[in-house]
């Protein structure tokens, strides 16, 4: 849906910036480690750090981000949930200094992750916008979808954008990724990407404001 607004307010609202702070999601967990395809020496997290780093500079200028990350540590493996950054303004080269250090190791407490980053957002009182970037299912046992109706219950405002890339290995089954109903339950979107491309696009997605977009698109090229 577009929405079309009046003149001058039009104008006035396509140069706002976002509104609303946003936390990255990142899973380090020792999937990430696994080779793309045919690409020698190319790991997954090769791929989604690259298709960060090409879209994070066009957005950190207008929206404060932040990073939590999951997977290696020194912990209990369903406890390495790192809060690397809350959100700040122009984070690109923070976020990627942070992102570019990691070592794909352990499991994928998830769930924890996209908790601890609302909880950093202040969901409950304020708009918070959360994507995530992951491989793989939830494997600590908490319950994604659960959450994800408790974000939508208490939050102020909460949306959850979920990107999976090379998800298909694994799913269950039945073929069903659990925690995508982080973006369903929240009105977020859900991608499934195989390549860097589709990765960079569904970041410029979930990293954008829509409404301004939409704004724009309606009134045209000034």
């Amino acid at each position: 849906m577009v929405l079309i607004f009046g003149g001058a307010a039009a104008v006035a609202q396509s140069k706002q910036p976002c509104l609303d702070d946003a936390m990255i999601v990142f899973d380090a967990s020792k999937s990430m480690a696994a080779s793309v395809g045919d690409e020698k020496g190319l790991r997954r997290i090769d791929v989604v750090r690259s298709a960060l780093a090409n879209v994070l500079p066009r957005v950190a200028p207008r929206r404060r981000m932040g990073l939590i990350t999951y997977g290696p540590g020194s912990r209990d493996a369903c406890s390495n949930v790192f809060l690397q950054l809350k959100p700040t303004s122009n984070a690109a080269t923070k976020i990627m200094s942070r992102v570019d250090a990691l070592k794909p190791e352990g499991r994928t407490p998830l769930t924890r992750a996209v908790r601890g980053a609302a909880e950093v957002l202040n969901f409950r009182n304020k708009a918070a916008t959360i994507i995530v970037l992951t491989d793989g299912e939830e494997t600590c046992g908490a319950d994604p979808c659960a959450l994800a109706r408790e974000l939508k219950r208490d939050g102020a405002g909460t949306v959850v954008h979920v990107i999976s890339y090379e998800i298909a290995s694994a799913v269950g089954s039945d073929g069903e990724f659990v925690s995508r109903c982080f973006a369903d339950e929240t009105g977020g979107t859900y991608v499934d990407t195989k390549t860097i491309d589709e990765v960079r696009n569904a970041l410029e997605t979930a990293l954008s404001c829509p409404l301004i977009s939409d704004a724009r698109d309606a009134i045209g090229p000034r």
